[in-house]
């Protein structure tokens, strides 16, 4: 995905500017409402607080629906299984030595290990602990707060039902796609050495997130920059947005008739003309954003 300079600056006008995140599903015969937020793996839970309304939509809802079930054991083992290179493949023999030494360094100053130790680990899974790590350390972000696995959380332990829309052999297929671990490590190379910009675009869609711009954050995610490697195409934004959002609308109705469900996926999933808010009221549902009231 490109990388961004910072595009808005928020003023606060005295009421909460979050009401896009929150939207209420009514109509088309359903007993009780359900509600759809968006999520952000980088916000931490304290952020929750300032949405207007979201507590007590949670709370009226008997289901949690989100993109899967997090806390599945046979998942994290297949999520293992895949985190791991093939027989006789190692990051050495997939990177030159200037680009090895360069990963290498960068993850002892981040993690104080390097390639010695994961040296057998799918690039793709280095990626995306160095890039998480790197925004821990930029802003002090503690895994402890992510808020998107909140709600099957308190879900769970409130007994409400928990629902998955995909499984873990789907978002094994979204995370490493067709690429191979040649290409995979090439992109590890490509993020380290792009790594201030990589903060940047994190602290851009941090700020859209917060501001309730989900049509705002589905610009930024489709805006290429043709000469950036880690730059998303129209194809990879298709696979890892639209087209899931059409797989899940195929089954959201029924859940909704089923019982009233609280619907919690990426916010990019909710904005843009084929995001799930547009094409739940094309199906006929009718979906209004809980807006905060004025101070």
């Amino acid at each position: 995905m490109k990388k961004y300079t910072i595009l808005f600056i928020l003023v606060s006008l005295g009421f909460a500017l979050q009401a896009q995140l929150l939207w209420k599903i009514t109509g088309k015969n359903l007993e009780k409402p359900s509600y759809l937020f968006g999520t952000h793996h980088l916000i931490p839970i304290s952020f929750l607080d300032s949405v207007p309304g979201l507590f007590p939509a949670f709370n009226e809802c008997d289901a949690v629906v989100g993109e899967m079930v997090l806390n599945n054991i046979d998942a994290s083992a297949k999520m293992m299984q895949v985190a791991i290179l093939p027989d006789g493949v190692t990051m050495d023999s997939l990177l030159n030595v200037d680009d090895y030494t360069l990963v290498d360094n960068e993850l002892k100053a981040m993690f104080k290990f390097g390639l010695k130790e994961l040296g057998l680990m799918n690039p793709a899974i280095i990626r995306t602990m160095y890039e998480l790590e790197l925004y821990k350390t930029k802003t002090g972000f503690s895994e402890d707060e992510q808020s998107d696995s909140y709600f099957q959380l308190v879900g769970a332990q409130k007994n409400k039902k928990i629902i998955g829309l995909e499984d873990m052999d789907k978002q094994i297929k979204l995370l490493f796609g067709d690429r191979t671990p040649e290409q995979e490590a090439l992109l590890l190379v490509e993020t380290i050495k792009r790594k201030d910009l990589l903060y940047q675009e994190m602290e851009t869609l941090n700020t859209l997130y917060k501001a309730g711009k989900i049509n705002e954050l589905v610009l930024m995610a489709k805006e290429r920059d043709e000469d950036d490697p880690l730059a998303m195409t129209d194809e990879d934004y298709a696979q890892m947005v639209d087209d899931r959002n059409f797989d899940w609308l195929e089954v959201l109705p029924d859940y909704m008739q089923e019982q009233p469900c609280f619907i919690a996926v990426g916010a990019l999933h909710l904005g843009g003309e084929n995001g799930l808010v547009k094409q739940l009221q094309k199906k006929g549902f009718k979906v209004t954003e809980l807006k905060a009231k004025k101070k």
